[in-house]
């Protein structure tokens, strides 16, 4: 049996973080006093610290599970980690940024994984991997490892796959849709939060709000000098 070493005496009964790393990404996400005043975040992280003891495996799934149970509401795509907070409205950007938060949190290791339209995560417990699809509230802690590299798979892109030129979001409500495979990455936290303001910036371009579009993705930019984004910025400013 597996067990996560966390030293409960170190986590506050509001969230209080000490990772320091944690406490500077947050300031690209929110404030922390959103955090500190937010009562249903608040009772979660206090209910998954009672559990945090428990089987590792368990734990993991117990967090994912909960969270959803008890944050994320509504899909929504296009929503942002704030707009989360307030009304529970998610999609995978907003809810990838929910569980990183919390994994970081318990000093859980995990990566955040970027694709063409689509965001989610793989948590990692003694070398071995479990994948959060955050927009699936009953079947998105998998657990098996063949079902994890089927998963992974979906995404990865084919060897000559064309480059990206599609104005699409990053946000799929079913993961696999729609079926361009180009990007497989590793990001950061700071990167997933400027995926917030990128898909906001699209959305403003959708509704030929030109001058917010430009807004946002220069938002998007300061946090994540990624080639889309750039590419995006340029047709709008040009």
């Amino acid at each position: 049996m597996l067990f996560l070493s966390i030293n409960s005496s170190s986590i506050a009964q509001n969230f209080n973080p000490k990772n320091e790393g944690l406490l500077d990404d947050i300031a690209f996400i929110s404030s922390v006093e959103n955090f500190e005043n937010h009562n249903q975040w608040n009772r979660l992280v206090k209910k998954l610290d009672r559990k945090s003891d428990a089987d590792s495996e368990y734990f993991l799934e117990y967090l994912f599970y909960k969270t959803h149970q008890k944050l994320l509401k509504q899909y929504n795509k296009g929503t942002t980690f704030n707009k989360l907070l307030e009304d529970g409205d998610y999609d995978c950007v907003s809810a990838s940024i929910t569980y990183s938060v919390l994994l970081k949190y318990f000093d859980i290791d995990y990566s955040i994984i970027e694709t063409d339209y689509h965001v989610f995560i793989i948590a990692k417990l003694n070398d071995k991997e479990y994948i959060f699809e955050t927009t699936d509230s009953r079947n998105g802690f998998i657990s098996e490892e063949e079902k994890v590299q089927e998963f992974k798979s979906d995404f990865l892109p084919a060897i000559n796959s064309a480059q990206l030129n599609q104005k699409e979001s990053i946000g799929s409500s079913v993961y696999g849709q729609p079926n361009s495979k180009t990007i497989y990455k590793e990001i950061s936290l700071r990167q997933l939060s400027a995926l917030q303001y990128f898909n906001q910036g699209l959305i403003a371009m959708y509704n030929k709000d030109y001058k917010l579009a430009s807004r946002r993705l220069q938002q998007a930019l300061n946090l994540y000098d990624s080639e889309r984004i750039n590419m995006f910025f340029q047709v709008v400013t040009h």
